[in-house]
């Protein structure tokens, strides 16, 4: 039994393809979140998640797609990105958001997992490979399931803490440890391995291209295409920088 467990795809549809080519033998799939902002192939990321069969749980850019097109306080180029999203989106892609489900205590091919999206309040926001015990204590809320599945951070790592087994399987679609790699992780036989593909950057850059509203801010998006093809995604900083040089994906 194989289920695939992916995270913050972030409408990076040639980084999904390449997962589920690498994984097309998987029985079903465990999804934390994050699929369409701010990447620029949002209508064919929803049409590769709407093929799948599993769990989806909702992440804070889900939520995003689903509120209203004006985001307070936001910068003008992100407000960009936001805009010709909503206007280029398919609305029948809206019902497969609507359906994720909240995080909690699940059960997939008899392996309990509490899932979660990973966004932590207050000051923490993230649980990292050297979070203090608190972040990973906030995740599992009080859960006794063997296994607690998050993204958020796009970081793959996994920590053990009091019995139970914390595991974020990386980023699809954005990578943040200097990689031009899709991340994720599968479930083989009961047992969690982590997991990276390559694909190919071009058709995703092509995309960032045609997204016109941000030909106002070709700064922002030159920024955002040497986040993905440099692999920090939100900037080479720490703490990415750090976990590249420690060997992180």
């Amino acid at each position: 039994m194989k289920i695939l467990v992916i995270s913050d795809v972030h409408g990076n549809a040639e980084a999904l393809s390449a997962v589920l080519d690498q994984e097309h033998d998987m029985d079903t799939t465990v999804f934390l979140g994050d699929s369409i902002l701010p990447g620029p192939q949002p209508n064919e990321t929803m049409a590769l998640l709407q093929g799948l069969s599993g769990i989806t749980i909702m992440g804070n850019h889900d939520l995003e797609m689903l509120g209203p097109r004006r985001v307070p306080n936001a910068p003008a180029s992100w407000q960009a990105v936001l805009d010709w999203t909503f206007d280029v989106f398919d609305p029948a892609g809206y019902e497969y958001l609507r359906n994720m489900q909240p995080g909690g205590d699940y059960e997939v091919e008899g392996i309990r997992m509490c899932l979660r999206h990973g966004n932590l309040p207050g000051a923490l926001r993230r649980a990292l490979p050297d979070s203090p015990d608190e972040a990973l204590v906030q995740l599992a809320d009080g859960s006794d399931c063997p296994y607690v599945l998050f993204g958020h951070s796009h970081v793959q790592f996994r920590r053990t803490l009091e019995g139970q087994e914390f595991i974020n399987p990386g980023s699809v679609g954005q990578n943040r440890c200097g990689n031009l790699l899709a991340c994720y992780g599968v479930f083989e036989d009961g047992v969690f391995h982590h997991r990276q593909v390559e694909f190919d950057p071009n058709p995703w850059l092509d995309a960032l291209d045609r997204v016109t509203t941000l030909d106002a801010h070709p700064d922002f998006r030159e920024w955002l295409r040497q986040g993905l093809l440099r692999g920090y995604g939100v900037g080479e900083r720490e703490p990415w920088t750090r976990y590249a040089r420690e060997g992180y994906f």
